[in-house]
């Protein structure tokens, strides 16, 4: 944190909290939870990880950097009778960017609510923070799965410190949108985060996309040649920060279908059983399906167009330009070509183009295929479920990461009438689950995939989940 940044915003209603150190931790070792101190001020935003983007948008007054292991609290100004619940946000960013900085993390908008307790937390990113090499042991043996580590120490910094901001360290939802989400169910598979949260909820992200070892593995060999450390990767320790993050971009996978295939080969959450310094004991859909965690509530989600984003704003790259193209991508990932023929055909209608056709397969292999099977695998084992569709609102497609603001309750800049009511509705969403006033909600899901909706989606919700199941269904989602 340096010494000339400006102080961080407050709200109205609200008391805030900023940069509060969590954890320390040195270059690939793990973090340590670091002890809280009520009398600092705590006025100014902390460092964000480091990260190949340093734009406006992370709002990142006080710069980017290693020693970024820091929280921010939002708690109701006037303190009520009773502990209020905790909503922890974890931001997304494809495990590359982002920032509890940034206005999308910021939960005071959800806090003014007078309802609960706000925390949005900093983890660490890319080369530093998402990328394992503990199989190399020596001075790197503890580096696996460190961001989902992070995540873990803040949340016990907040079971042993969140009462002093009026919060119940009993009462936590943590929940995130993309890679925040995947992080969020990644939780499932860690024993060390068990007792440290009540709820989990994932917007456009859920109990999948868990990266496998051998990728893991492959990708750090990338890394190290590209680097020229090969024979000794111990040098990592000492290596630029910034020469670090431009190696991992130029040997990881950038294309979204490999990166969120059936092999997932990108950097995230790793199933790093077996590995040395293992994290994660177990894949999160067999956890939800195992029953361990059945007292645990469940919100999963995804938008609409949820992919719609990369055909509005990265066409070049993300255009197959002919449906063969997309039948050859599908059936790369493992399955019969007539089979996928048959899936990409089913996707191709109302004169779609063949990116949009790319995007409503997607869409639905890595965002509706694991919400439907996590939440009615949940169910059948005895837990609470329930599955949510955003739609679009006049000026605001239901493309992924539409509903950023809304998640934590900021209202985003030049939004319609219709916008603010669909925003207002998700607002109030995560309100209620954080709360478990359950009863506002929509039904829980069964043995079927019954969904709440907000906006107003091209399809019925219950429908659409139950026809990607039905289509996809015997096809893995690893």
């Amino acid at each position: 944190m340096t010494a000339t940044a400006p102080k961080a915003p407050t709200a109205p209603g609200v008391r805030s909290w900023w940069g509060i150190p969590y954890a320390t931790a040195e270059r690939y070792r793990r973090p340590v939870v670091a002890g809280f101190d009520p009398d600092l001020p705590h006025d100014r935003k902390g460092v964000v990880s480091v990260q190949p983007d340093s734009g406006d948008w992370l709002e990142a007054d006080s710069g980017m950097g290693e020693d970024c292991l820091n929280l921010n609290v939002w708690a109701p100004e006037h303190p009520v009778s009773k502990a209020l619940p905790v909503a922890v946000y974890v931001h997304g960013g494809g495990f590359e960017y982002g920032a509890n900085t940034q206005i999308t993390s910021n939960a005071a908008g959800l806090v003014a609510s007078g309802r609960v307790v706000g925390v949005s937390v900093n983890y660490r990113l890319g080369a530093l923070g998402a990328l394992s090499l503990s199989q190399y042991g020596g001075r790197l043996a503890e580096a696996s799965n460190l961001g989902l580590q992070d995540i873990i120490a803040a949340l016990t910094w907040v079971k042993q410190n969140i009462a002093h901001f009026g919060g119940d360290p009993g009462n936590v939802t943590v929940y995130g949108h993309s890679a925040g989400a995947y992080s969020t169910f990644g939780l499932l598979g860690a024993s060390s985060a068990n007792g440290l949260y009540r709820r989990l909820a994932g917007f456009s992200g859920g109990p999948a996309r868990i990266v496998p070892a051998w990728w893991a593995e492959e990708l750090a060999h990338r890394f190290v040649t590209e680097l020229g450390v090969a024979d000794n990767p111990d040098k990592l320790i000492d290596l630029d920060a910034t020469s670090l993050m431009a190696a991992l971009h130029k040997v990881c996978p950038t294309d979204l279908g490999v990166r969120g295939g059936v092999d997932n080969q990108a950097t995230g959450v790793v199933l790093d059983t077996g590995q040395p310094g293992s994290v994660v004991h177990a894949h999160p859909m067999d956890v939800l399906a195992s029953g361990a965690h059945r007292d645990v509530d469940m919100l999963l989600s995804m938008a609409s167009d949820d992919m719609g984003w990369w055909v509005a704003n990265d066409l070049d790259r993300f255009d197959p330009r002919t449906l063969g193209r997309v039948t050859d991508e599908v059936a790369g990932w493992r399955i019969p070509r007539s089979r996928a023929k048959k899936i990409v055909d089913t996707y191709d209608q109302d004169g779609h183009t063949p990116a949009e056709v790319r995007a409503a397969v997607m869409a639905d292999y890595l965002f509706a295929l694991p919400a439907a099977r996590g939440a009615l695998a949940h169910a059948a084992a005895g837990g609470t479920a329930r599955l949510l569709m955003i739609g679009p609102a006049e000026g605001a497609p239901a493309v992924h990461g539409g509903e950023m603001y809304a998640l934590v309750g900021q209202e985003q800049p030049g939004r319609s009438a219709d916008q603010a009511e669909r925003d207002t509705r998700i607002r109030d969403i995560v309100l209620d689950f954080v709360t478990g006033e359950q009863t506002r909600l929509w039904p829980v899901v069964t043995d079927r995939p019954t969904s709440g909706s907000v906006g107003n989606p091209p399809f019925e919700a219950d429908a659409h989940y139950q026809a990607a199941l039905d289509l996809w269904d015997g096809i893995d989602r690893p």
